[in-house]
C-alpha cells in the first residue's frame, strides 16, 4: 500500500465533499485507490487535507497525470493542484 496526503485549497467544504463522494470517488477508484479521509483545516484557510491510500505508487502517479482529474476537482471548488506527500503510518495510539 502506498498513502499520500493531498493538501488543496477549496472554495466550500459542503461542494467539495460532494463531488468528492461522487465524482472523484469514480476518478480515485479508477487508479487504485483504496480508500481516502478528508479532513478540513479549522485555521480559516479554506485548506481540505485528504489521507488517500493507494495500491502502490503507480497507481497515485496514474491518478496525478489523468488530464481529467483537475476537471473534476475544478467542479467540486478545489483552487489548483493538490500538493501530494507520501507518508508512512507509523503508528496509532489510543488517548
Amino acid at each position: 500500500m502506498y498513502t499520500t496526503i493531498a493538501e488543496v485549497e477549496i472554495e466550500d467544504l459542503a461542494r467539495f465533499l460532494s463531488i468528492f463522494a461522487t465524482d472523484g470517488r469514480s476518478k480515485r477508484e479508477a487508479h487504485g485507490s483504496l480508500g481516502a479521509e478528508v479532513l478540513f483545516a479549522s485555521d480559516g484557510s479554506d485548506r481540505a487535507i485528504v489521507l488517500i491510500d493507494w495500491r502502490d505508487e503507480a497507481a497515485c502517479d496514474a491518478f496525478r497525470s489523468d488530464a481529467s482529474v483537475p476537471v473534476t476537482m475544478a467542479k467540486g471548488g478545489a483552487r489548483g493542484r493538490p500538493r501530494f506527500t507520501p507518508v508512512i503510518r507509523a503508528g496509532r495510539f489510543a488517548a
